[in-house]
């Protein structure tokens, strides 16, 4: 028996979920092209833009419409002009600009995204977990990144008390990066010393943020694997672990948190970041589908819950625990020792 129309779910959410890539490339071709760079250099029609891209006049109208649709561009007359999240994050040279996103997000969905479907049937990552790779891929991505951590950790800062901050004396930043996370701390806290870790071809980009900061003469560099690496005891007043948990199976995490909490001075303090799932794991999408992203990249990464972090914190000697709003896809977390 055919069903009624009027009893029927819509088919429109299959069709814009399905369709959602779409605005992914849409802003990859956009941010290749430099199109938000040109832009902000003075060029403001289609005419303009394509000849300053290289490309086809008639078609750069056409994705400049479509910017403009998703409101990194707005159109007055026959001109194209930067929307504030353009102008601060896609114009090549910015202070925030997010260098290689578009490359990167290319790779990931030809070489990862595409194949979800081959990694769900094996159950195995698709792309190498071998170190080397992993640390080659980590110096383009903490780049491409680098606004997605440094804006909210400027909120982390503002949300720990000032008592707090004035006991901020050693940090270590675990799986530093670009250092966002600690940077903004070291801009705001002239008394603290930061000790950052990651793998030496990591660590030459971890210097470049640093001295772009001014920061560089309170900085250190520890060369290494952050699992094999030695933190000390009772060192630190701050460990940072900046979207690194996620790339653990459950034990390897646990026991990082423990040893995080180890490395800390009474009263210390470790801030993580992450896609924080709930604790019946079926939302945010943002945290799940980053579950997704873990099972095409390693061997064992996943999101967990907010009730796990909670119970890895506490076992690990964390007092209280609480969270941060922040602009990220979940809050962060800040534990107290």
């Amino acid at each position: 028996m055919l069903a009624r129309i009027s009893r029927l779910p819509s088919p429109t959410k299959v069709q814009e979920d399905m369709w959602a890539a779409w605005r992914s490339f849409a802003l990859t071709a956009a941010f290749e092209l430099d199109l938000f760079s040109h832009a902000e250099a003075g060029k403001h029609t289609a005419v303009e833009l394509a000849s300053a891209a290289g490309a086809d006049a008639r078609a750069v109208e056409r994705l400049c419409d479509a910017m403009v649709a998703l409101k990194y561009l707005r159109k007055r007359g026959d001109g194209y002009y930067l929307m504030p999240v353009a102008k601060t994050y896609l114009v090549r040279g910015g202070e925030l600009y997010m260098e290689g996103l578009g490359r990167l997000t290319t790779q990931m969905a030809v070489n990862g995204w595409s194949r979800l479907a081959e990694a769900v049937r094996s159950g195995r990552p698709l792309q190498s977990v071998e170190p080397g790779a992993r640390a080659d891929f980590f110096r383009q991505l903490v780049k491409a990144i680098f606004p997605l951590s440094y804006v909210p950790a400027q909120t982390a800062v503002a949300a720990t008390s000032p008592a707090a901050r004035a006991r901020i004396r050693n940090i270590l930043d675990v799986g530093a990066g670009s250092a966002a996370w600690s940077l903004a701390f070291a801009r705001s806290l002239p008394h603290a010393r930061v000790s950052a870790l990651d793998f030496p071809q990591v660590l030459e980009i971890t210097r470049q943020y640093v001295d772009r900061y001014e920061v560089a003469g309170r900085y250190d560099y520890i060369a290494g694997d952050f699992h094999e690496t030695d933190f000390g005891k009772q060192h630190y007043d701050l460990v940072i672990l900046g979207h690194i948990l996620h790339g653990e199976e459950r034990e390897a995490a646990r026991k990082l948190l423990e040893k995080s909490s180890a490395a800390l001075r009474e009263k210390g303090m470790i801030l993580i970041a992450e896609f924080v799932a709930n604790d019946q794991r079926d939302g945010p999408p943002p945290a799940l589908l980053f579950g997704l992203n873990m099972l095409l990249s390693t061997a064992r990464g996943d999101v967990y819950t907010m009730r796990e972090y909670r119970e890895w914190l506490k076992a690990a000697g964390m007092k209280t625990v609480r969270t941060i709003a922040a602009p990220l896809a979940s809050p962060l977390i800040l534990a107290h020792k």
